[in-house]
């Protein structure tokens, strides 16, 4: 029996591995299968806040992929981390079968995300707040 191409990955980050770095030009997206990894924005050349974690379950780098765009934060690993890599090809795919105005909604979703992160800075201290609050939320 022939199989078919592959069309997802399995990868393990380690703590401090870096999956992949602000600015860069989305290839994968990920879902994240066990561990931490941590999100994190430059502020300035040497400084940088975190702006949350994503945990068991969730994806992340999924809007580079989608507007083709490069990616807005860091994916840092912050615990060994098991994640399934979605392929460009493969979320192109799925995304072409689905109905065209759900395809808008979602892109017009990532450009407004997009557009309001690049237009309006916030403050680090608005940022730090706001990692807090998310961290109490999870621990809830």
């Amino acid at each position: 029996m022939l199989k078919g191409p592959k069309l997802l990955n399995r990868r393990v980050f380690y703590p401090g591995d870096v999956v992949f770095n602000e600015g860069d030009r989305g290839s994968q997206a990920y879902v994240l299968q066990s561990g931490r990894i941590r999100i994190e924005k430059k502020l300035s050349s040497d400084e940088s806040v975190t702006l949350g974690y994503v945990e068991p379950g969730g994806i992340f780098g999924e809007m580079a992929l989608i507007d083709n765009s490069p990616r807005m934060a860091s994916a840092i690993a912050d615990q060994t981390a098991s994640c399934i890599s979605i392929s460009e090809d493969v979320l192109n795919r799925k995304m072409a079968g689905s109905d065209p105005a759900i395809r808008m909604i979602i892109q017009m979703l990532i450009r407004l995300l997009r557009r309001t992160a690049d237009d309006i800075p916030i403050p680090r201290r608005d940022l730090e707040a706001l990692a807090k609050a998310a961290e109490e939320a999870d621990g809830q």
